[in-house]
């Protein structure tokens, strides 16, 4: 599938900071912006996890990196 971008003349500098980015990967322009879109939302979805991570949870902890399991959890 192929895809025509129109810039903007104002973005024409920030276009060629992109090109340069993606050759420096040996990237196309397109999978280079797939690249960068999928590296946002992973950081997105990092700082949700984050934040839930210092809300307090049930039991009032804050700061957690993982889960305690009780004993029962572990039971088949």
């Amino acid at each position: 599938m192929r895809t025509n971008i129109i810039i903007d003349d104002s973005q024409k500098k920030k276009w060629w900071e992109i090109k340069e980015e993606a050759a420096k990967r040996h990237m196309k322009i397109g999978d280079y912006l797939i690249y960068c879109h999928n590296i946002r939302k992973k950081m997105e979805e990092k700082n949700n996890l984050m934040e839930l991570l210092n809300k307090p949870l049930a039991g009032g902890k804050k700061g957690i990196d993982a889960i305690e399991a009780t004993k029962s959890m572990w039971k088949l």
